[in-house]
């Protein structure tokens, strides 16, 4: 797994633990929407990259949710299993 596609678990990891230990506190709040953000935007770019997922090897599904996860780390892998710069 690379560099990126970690910072993204722990990023999201931090995130979700503010959201669950600071419920009610600006923090938390901050938490929740910058996860909830972050899905919003993951979706989209799920709709963006849907393409090249399909061109990707693998499981179409299996990177349609690693986009969800990941987004533009698992974007690179993909460019470079396809051949795209």
């Amino acid at each position: 797994m690379s560099p990126g596609k970690v910072g993204c678990l722990v990023l999201y990891a931090a995130l979700a633990a503010v959201a669950l230990t600071q419920t009610g506190t600006t923090a938390g709040t901050a938490a929740v929407w910058v996860l909830g953000i972050l899905a919003v935007v993951h979706i989209a770019e799920m709709v963006v990259l849907y393409p090249l997922c399909r061109r990707a090897g693998g499981s179409l599904p299996g990177n349609l949710l690693q986009v969800f996860v990941f987004g533009y780390y698992h974007m690179i892998e993909m460019k470079a299993a396809v051949g795209e710069k």
